[in-house]
């Protein structure tokens, strides 16, 4: 099945009932612009196969999806316009209809050259200088997340001031010049980049107090090249994915520890479908934490990371939290999950502030106490010093 097969495939079993608008979070983050939603999406994809070569705009409609999957859980009709939305993203950069990103292209070529978004694979290793690992085939792949949230909140705090074509025109031109995205290394949160560090060291502290062995390949550490699949370079990613598999291969890896959920489910389930050979296992660190915690004198609301609970992988840290605290879901939670707006803040900062307001009300409603389980989650949520990240809240609740 080709490309447009494929989301003719899902296209056509829309009915347009619009049950899935109530979910989507990018929908009021953009004043209720129709194609800023699920419905809006799967029609504009459509009406694009059914009249190529009109050079519509297509970028900003399905380049703003955050592939959160809420739509599918309330589709009557099982359409999943998150995927609609990642087979356009391939159409647009396979050069059918509208313009490529600068942005998105700038990404791409930095991944392609330095292994890294921001040109900045050696800066991601530094948390871990002056840690002893143990010399293992199980390695932890932290995918550059946690890593690259200082940078982009730094980043999108300079962007406010400048209008959003000017933003896209410095990207072409860095394009061309690719060095230069290695300054973006100036430019972090100083405070954010040392909390980020801490909370690294502190899953690497609780794996190595629950008993396991695992190395760490320091600068040698691969980009998983997660922005290549979400932004829609498929061949590039095929290629890039491979080069990945060959270097943990080449070191004799068989399991990979991931870190966050984004990276868990790309190893996990995208790339044994385009390698097929990959065979090594992948496990979430908080299903290798075999620790005894003690009770937290109060109650705490937990924000679900969407490539977990909307990507059907199963993890044990929403079980961890039970068994500490008092959990007080917000309304939207489990199937029915609502996005942090965080896997738009690198191209759509101004909808996924937006985003994460709404979604920082909703959780304080329940609880004053925010866990999150995810770098992008913490980053989009950290309105205030009670939001904290799963690792920063439950080694203070370990037994001594």
């Amino acid at each position: 099945m080709n490309l447009i097969e494929k989301i003719e495939n899902i296209t056509d079993k829309c009915i347009s009932c619009g049950f899935c608008e109530s979910v989507c979070p990018t929908l009021g983050a953009n004043e209720y612009n129709s194609v800023f939603g699920a419905r809006g999406r799967v029609i504009l994809a459509d009406f694009a196969l059914k009249h190529p070569g009109n050079n519509m705009e297509l970028g900003d409609s399905f380049y703003s999806c955050l592939d959160c999957y809420a739509c599918v859980n309330v589709c009557p009709a099982g359409v999943n316009a998150g995927v609609v939305s990642e087979l356009m993203k391939e159409y647009i950069v396979s050069g059918a209809s509208g313009n490529k990103n600068p942005i998105a292209e700038l990404i791409k070529d930095s991944i392609i050259k330095y292994e890294n978004p921001l040109g900045l694979k050696k800066e991601a290793a530094e948390w871990a200088y002056g840690i002893e690992f143990n010399k293992s085939d199980t390695v932890i792949i932290t995918g550059h997340m946690y890593q690259m949230m200082p940078y982009t909140r730094a980043i999108n705090k300079v962007r406010k001031y400048i209008d959003e074509a000017v933003v896209r025109g410095i990207a072409s031109a860095i394009k061309n010049h690719i060095p230069l995205i290695k300054l973006s290394r100036h430019f972090y949160d100083a405070g954010l980049r040392e909390k980020m560090n801490r909370d690294l060291k502190n899953i690497v502290s609780m794996l190595k107090s629950s008993g396991v062995e695992f190395d760490y390949l320091g600068s040698d550490e691969p980009y998983p090249g997660m922005f290549l699949y979400d932004l829609g370079y498929m061949e590039e990613f095929k290629a890039y994915a491979l080069k990945v598999y060959n270097l943990l291969k080449e070191r004799g890896i068989k399991k990979i520890i991931t870190v966050d959920p984004h990276t868990h489910d790309l190893l996990m389930n995208v790339y044994p479908e385009y390698i097929p050979e990959f065979g090594i296992e992948v496990v979430y660190y908080t299903d290798l934490l075999n620790l005894k915690f003690k009770k937290f004198n109060g109650n705490i609301t937990i924000q679900e990371p969407c490539h977990m609970v909307l990507h059907n992988n199963n993890f044990r840290a929403v079980d961890i939290l039970n068994s500490i605290a008092d959990v007080r879901m917000a309304d939207r939670n489990g199937k029915l999950n609502m996005c942090c707006g965080g896997p738009d803040e690198l191209l759509f900062p101004e909808s996924a502030k937006k985003i994460s307001v709404q979604r920082y009300a909703e959780l304080k409603e329940k609880s004053d106490n925010v866990i999150t389980i995810c770098p992008l989650c913490y980053n989009n949520l950290a309105y205030d010093n009670k939001v904290e990240d799963f690792s920063e809240f439950v080694i203070d609740m370990i037994s001594k």
